[in-house]
């Protein structure tokens, strides 16, 4: 099955479950969400922001607390709907979008906010995704990106399986009404990290990468 589809999918059938999954296996989990929500309302602070893969809004509500206006986008209908829901603290329209072909004119933003698309990106399309993300943001913009290292906890969104021939992992995943999904689930190392960005931000290194037990988030400007 096309990587894209499934994911697509899997997303869509997850919607009215798709909250669960922040702070309810671990109490550490759960702080270290309320810290990376801490960081990246003062990191975007101001801004004019566009997010990417926004789900059901958890991250844009947060946002919504500082940022100047947010533009959050998403390619499936069933999570808008549901993050139309919320009430926000700043000006936010969602709009159903590719983030590999956003529908924004050049240099629109002066923020990206990603949190949790990361380790969907096929590893073939990891440049065509950045390259696009910046194609709509202006200089001196301000990208927050997060998602999770590889660890293992019980009962934490299935199992890790490879396949042959392919560079991509996936997660084997269950849903309430009893589907199975096999997800692409990409984990990276610190240093692969600072691979992959500085062939994109001038500069880039370790000390853009932040790192604790469960996330890794990634913060720069661009020139």
């Amino acid at each position: 099955m096309d990587e894209d589809f499934s994911l697509i999918e899997y997303y869509r059938r997850r919607a009215p479950e798709y909250e669960s999954v922040y702070g309810r296996f671990d109490p550490e989990i759960e702080n270290e969400n309320q810290v990376t929500a801490e960081i990246l309302k003062q990191y975007l602070k101001g801004r004019r922001v566009l997010e990417v893969a926004c789900g059901t809004g958890y991250w844009t509500h947060f946002l919504s607390y500082t940022a100047k206006e947010i533009k959050a986008t998403d390619i499936n209908k069933e999570v808008i709907d549901l993050a139309k829901q919320k009430k926000f603290n700043c000006s936010v329209s969602f709009q159903i979008m590719d983030a590999y072909n956003l529908a924004f004119e050049d240099k629109k933003f002066n923020a990206g906010l990603a949190n949790f698309w990361f380790s969907h990106i096929p590893k073939k399309r990891i440049n065509q995704f950045i390259k696009e993300f910046h194609r709509v943001l202006q200089p001196g913009s301000r990208v927050f990106i997060t998602d999770n290292h590889n660890f293992q906890l019980s009962g934490y969104l299935g199992k890790l399986v490879t396949k042959k021939g392919d560079e991509n992992t996936y997660k084997l995943r269950q849903l309430r009404d009893g589907s199975e999904h096999l997800v692409l689930k990409n984990y990276y190392t610190i240093n692969e990290l600072v691979k992959i960005f500085s062939n994109h931000v001038k500069g880039f290194s370790k000390s853009n990468v932040q790192s604790s037990k469960y996330f890794w988030r990634v913060v720069y400007e661009l020139d």
